[in-house]
């Protein structure tokens, strides 16, 4: 067994791990995925396991969708939690990477418009 943090998450090589605990969530998809990587070597299965708080719990459906797997949830009732998780809506403001990415979308587009309607006197005087 193997307790996890990032320390955990890469450059370590420990032979017959069967389970790891992740004891916080990692912040990103690949993390997750080295961290769990310390099971299964050479063909092994091997289990994961992670510790989440209601304000992680983002996180873990950010990790479903980068793994395209989603994560079981289980709730150990000695460790129910007190509050509850945030809704994936109520997220807040778009990642910056999303929002230069529409911001890209929409200068393709402006290029693809036409300058001058089709439609106009002028441009069917042209053609």
């Amino acid at each position: 067994m193997l307790v996890a943090t990032d320390v955990a998450a890469r450059g370590i090589d420990i032979p017959d791990v069967s389970h790891v605990i992740n004891f916080d969530m990692p912040r990103s998809g690949d993390t997750y995925l080295h961290r769990i990587g310390r099971t299964g070597r050479a063909g092994r299965k091997g289990t994961a396991i992670s510790l989440v708080e209601a304000h992680d719990h983002l996180l873990l459906l950010k990790i479903g969708r980068y793994i395209e797997e989603p994560l079981k949830a289980r709730v150990i009732d000695e460790l129910r939690p007190t509050t509850r998780a945030p809704s994936e809506k109520l997220t807040g403001k778009p990642s910056k990477k999303v929002l230069a990415k529409r911001a890209e979308k929409k200068k393709e587009k402006e290029k693809e418009k036409p300058r001058v309607k089709e439609t106009s006197p002028r441009y069917k005087k042209y053609r």
